[in-house]
């Protein structure tokens, strides 16, 4: 250390600039996390219900996320890596668990119909769509949360391991079958032809 102008000049150690990048990915994976961690719940939720599967998978896929993370962070879409890696989590979860209750011969347990009236605001239209995404197929829930956030086909094939058509049909039957369940619950056919 040397004195220059009345202040110490501290020489930088060799691992300084290591620690220093580091600590700069830990903060650019901490935003990351913290910016998609919602998003990604919200998809991992439209194709299964249980919470604490969900949270158990999120946390693993988060965790191999930062051991990856200077490989996923220079992708186009990293929460496309981590929506992919969770999802892969809850399949071998729920595979594990089918297993279980085929050895010990468990009903599974179907969780009661919500009804609900007119949404009066954001959050109740919100739940209200969540309720319908339960009822649709997990494929086509996870192609229209996909689908909501901008995702292309292209995008969510490659995410989802499937085929452009494949997206296509599960987003048309998606549409298709939330139409039904909108009028079903009294929001009305087709408006369209009023405008």
């Amino acid at each position: 250390m040397s004195r220059v102008d009345g202040t110490v000049a501290r020489t930088p150690e060799p691992g300084d600039e290591e620690a220093a990048l580091k600590a700069r990915h830990d903060a650019e994976f901490a935003s990351f996390t913290e910016s998609s961690y919602h998003t990604v719940e919200g998809i991992l939720r439209s194709s299964c219900q249980d919470r604490d599967m969900v949270h158990n998978a999120l946390a693993e896929a988060y965790l191999a996320g930062r051991a990856k993370w200077l490989q996923i962070r220079a992708y186009d879409k990293p929460i496309a890596w981590v929506i992919t890696t969770a999802r892969f989590k809850l399949l071998h979860e729920r595979a594990r668990q089918r297993t279980l209750v085929r050895r010990e011969a468990a009903a599974a347990r179907d969780l009661p119909s919500v009804t609900r009236g007119v949404p009066g605001d954001a959050f109740e239209a919100q739940e209200l769509l969540r309720d319908w995404l339960r009822k649709l197929p997990p494929r086509q829930a996870e192609v229209f949360q996909l689908v909501r956030l901008g995702f292309t086909n292209t995008e969510i094939a490659h995410t989802l391991g499937v085929g452009e058509w494949s997206v296509r049909s599960y987003k048309s039957a998606a549409l298709k079958r939330l139409r039904e369940l909108a009028e079903e619950a009294g929001y009305g056919g087709d408006d369209r032809e009023s405008r």
